[in-house]
């Protein structure tokens, strides 16, 4: 920025800094423990502060421009003795807003803190994508900071997951190591070696399951490339296929013959198929009849996956409201956001998705152009 943008105050009236940017302000400075935070959105020659949290009600006008002097660019980066931390707000390629943190003590933010941040700035855009969106059809979905909080949750969830499956591959080489033992130690024909075999069995499947975990939770830069339909789907139903035998769910597979490559995110992709696929699963849970169907066309234009169950249906009150950010029908089981999620990893890969939901069962559709 070098000093060429003034920072100015919200231009609306009333009570300047509310709504969802005050709530992310709010949130980013919970996150990172610092003094103050800051929503900025930029403009044509200056960069319009949106949200403010901090020790006074306002920000000090001196503060926020000497926050934004300090930062030579849009970030991520943390300056100023380490004491300013900022990252970019994106969507579809385009800053849309910078969240900045600030603390008077130097050396306070640390690369661990920028990466929490810049996390955290996907889902701050999503938030103020959604908000726009909102604006203009006259509606107001505020967040709250409890949802927010919820969300943190959930990352932290998700990074204990990973940290789980991390820790349990100790132990387990040890168990793999004393059944190898055993192996060699065990005549054929002793009566313990049927045992043996469910138990080396049951470590294999714990083994490959951690190790698709490790992969899936792996921070992945977002990279478009040309992949195989069916290598992406083949990935998505084999991580989620212990969960499918586990609640008994056929599943019927149809690919079309010599079915074109895709150019999208392979990781972003494979997340997007398998929320649809554990929603599928999780609506059958009270049917008796269970196939999860999963079938792939493809013209000169575009690419469809299609992905089908024999629930009950979504209730056609629901339909709007389901590709809402935490928006469930699951009660504590769910968290709102995987068909949010979804939605816009499809998006993001130029493509749309669409649902038919009657009282024989739910269809997602993905099309994906080539």
């Amino acid at each position: 920025m070098n000093g060429n943008f003034e920072a100015t105050a919200p231009a609306q009236s009333g009570r300047p800094y509310r709504g969802p940017y005050q709530e992310i302000a709010a949130y980013v400075r919970n996150l990172l423990g610092c003094d103050y935070a800051l929503v900025a959105l930029p403009e044509k020659d200056s960069i319009r502060v949106q949200g403010f949290a901090g020790r006074d009600d306002e920000p000090n006008e001196n503060l926020t421009a000497n926050l934004i002097e300090h930062l030579r660019d849009w970030g991520p980066a943390v300056v100023d003795d380490a004491r300013i931390i900022a990252s970019p707000v994106c969507h579809s390629g385009q800053v849309i807003g910078v969240l900045i943190g600030y603390a008077s003590t130097p050396g306070s933010f640390t690369t661990g803190d920028l990466e929490r941040l810049s996390t955290y700035s996907h889902m701050a855009a999503a938030i103020l994508t959604n908000s726009e969106l909102e604006v203009k059809s006259e509606t107001n979905t505020v967040f709250t900071v409890r949802e927010l909080m919820h969300l943190s949750r959930l990352i932290t969830m998700g990074e204990l997951t990973a940290c789980f499956a991390h820790e349990v591959t100790n132990p387990l080489t040890l168990i793999r190591g004393h059944l190898r033992f055993i192996d060699e130690t065990l005549s054929r024909d002793h009566p313990l070696r049927v045992n043996f075999e469910v138990i080396d069995r049951a470590s294999r499947r714990i083994e490959e399951m951690t190790h698709r975990m490790l992969d899936f939770s792996k921070k992945k830069p977002r990279r478009a490339r040309r992949y195989q339909t069916e290598e992406i789907i083949a990935e998505a139903l084999c991580f989620t296929q212990p969960h499918l035998r586990s609640n008994f769910i056929e599943t019927q597979i149809q690919l079309g013959a010599g079915l074109p490559a895709i150019l999208a995110d392979r990781a972003q992709m494979v997340q997007a198929i398998v929320n649809l696929v554990q929603n599928a699963a999780d609506a059958m849970l009270d049917v008796d009849r269970r196939i999860l169907t999963v079938t792939s066309t493809a013209d000169d234009k575009q690419v469809q996956i299609t992905i089908g169950d024999t629930g009950k249906g979504i209730a056609p009150g629901n339909l709007p409201k389901i590709f809402k950010p935490f928006f469930t029908t699951k009660s504590s089981r769910g968290t709102g956001l995987g068909l949010y999620i979804t939605k816009q990893v499809i998006e993001e890969q130029r493509g749309t998705i669409e649902v038919q939901s009657d009282d024989r069962g739910t269809t997602f559709v993905i099309s994906l152009p080539l």
